[in-house]
């Protein structure tokens, strides 16, 4: 099946790489890609403001090859009631004239945004990827709650097929919509070779700092003395998770190295002991896939994890599963005392290859295509596209 793939995201392509970013980058090393972004206001983001008139004409830019991007724009305001109709208008216009521009070369539409509603011009196979709980997290988004679940049923109404990026998100939209839910879990970058490197005695704990992590956690990791070395921003929004981070932080033994470029990420991940993906029993996170336990995987690190129904999914020997926060500041002392040798690393990242994005991209190109890629399933429970 020749043709590109539109992806329409719930994220911009220059914010922080994500689930979106990360699939429709794989997806571009096997067919065209034209990345559609999420809304934002041209008040706020001048690179929109100077390219309305562009992305209402449906003229997209090549970012990488293999893959344009098409910028949707809003009025100031646009979650407003009102304004939110000039929102819809807009991004129905801007996406007719791309579908115009590409008619009879759009061989799939993958819709992956709380907001926008799948382009009805373009008769191709509509897969509704859902990366989050969007239900559950509207509000903390700052949407409307009514809005999204609106947009949400009509995709789910014009969707030929439904996909979800962790088993608990995938009986959630299951229930909800009443629809038989594939199961396309987030991925990891494909596994670089493994230089040998002096291992530091220290675990890492890498990624965003906020209400999603478990500040129970912290506090233990914090007073047990172990040494942890944090690399990420800090977003969180609350006063009390604020106050738990600065205090985590001000401990003598966690070195918190702020927002870092990725190639000390890859340092770091490459001569540490442990990744800790110390997630809080949420709502939201019970749904969501950690993108950063495949991460350490895939640089051959062991994992402590949070039980969530991600972690139970993997499967994985090396991804110790802590049901409380002293099973996890215990989990992360036996690592640090039990360092992986350069052996056991390589079988570590052996079992991050079948999780690549790249064997996500094929998977969902092969749902597009027609192609078998399900286990079977039971009307309970999510299909798992492809196999572990």
């Amino acid at each position: 099946m020749t043709g590109a793939i539109m992806y329409i995201s719930g994220a911009r392509w220059d914010g922080i790489p994500g689930t979106d970013r990360l699939l429709a980058e794989a997806l571009a090393e096997a067919s065209p890609v034209l990345w559609v972004d999420q809304p934002v206001s041209i008040a706020r983001h001048a690179d929109v403001r100077r390219r309305t008139l562009a992305s209402i004409r449906g003229r997209t830019e090549l970012v990488q090859p293999g893959l344009r991007r098409l910028r949707l724009p809003a009025l100031p305001g646009f979650s407003r009631p009102f304004i939110r109709r000039s929102t819809e208008a807009i991004s129905r216009c801007s996406l007719r004239a791309l579908a115009w521009d590409h008619n009879g070369r759009v061989k799939g539409v993958i819709n992956a945004s709380p907001l926008v509603v799948f382009p009805r011009e373009i008769h191709a196979p509509r897969v509704l990827h859902v990366t989050d709980d969007w239900l559950g997290s509207a509000t903390l988004l700052g949407l409307a709650p009514a809005h999204v679940e609106r947009v949400l049923r009509e995709n789910l109404a014009l969707a030929d097929i439904v996909t979800a990026v962790s088993p608990g998100l995938a009986h959630k939209i299951q229930a909800f919509s009443g629809r038989q839910v594939n199961l396309l879990p987030n991925g990891c970058r494909t596994p670089k070779a493994l230089k040998h490197r002096e291992t530091m005695p220290v675990a890492a704990l890498v990624g965003q700092l906020n209400e999603r992590l478990d500040a129970r956690i912290l506090e233990e990791l914090g007073e047990s003395g172990l040494p942890l070395v944090v690399l990420g921003p800090r977003t969180e929004k609350e006063a009390a998770t604020r106050r738990a981070m600065d205090r985590f932080l001000s401990r003598p033994t966690i070195q918190w190295l702020g927002p870092v470029g990725p190639d000390e990420v890859s340092h770091l991940l490459s001569t540490a002991c442990v990744g800790l993906t110390p997630y809080a029993e949420s709502e939201f996170n019970v749904s969501s896939f950690p993108l950063k336990t495949l991460e350490y995987l895939s640089f051959g690190l062991p994992v402590v994890a949070t039980d969530l129904p991600a972690a139970r999914w993997l499967g994985n020997p090396y991804v110790c599963i802590a049901g409380s926060p002293t099973e996890f500041v215990n989990g992360v002392r036996d690592a640090l005392q039990t360092p992986p040798a350069h052996q056991q690393r390589l079988r570590i990242q052996s079992t991050a290859r079948s999780h690549t994005w790249c064997v996500r991209a094929e998977q969902m190109l092969a749902l597009i295509e027609g192609r078998q890629t399900t286990e079977p399933g039971t009307s309970s429970g999510p299909h798992q596209v492809g196999s572990r």
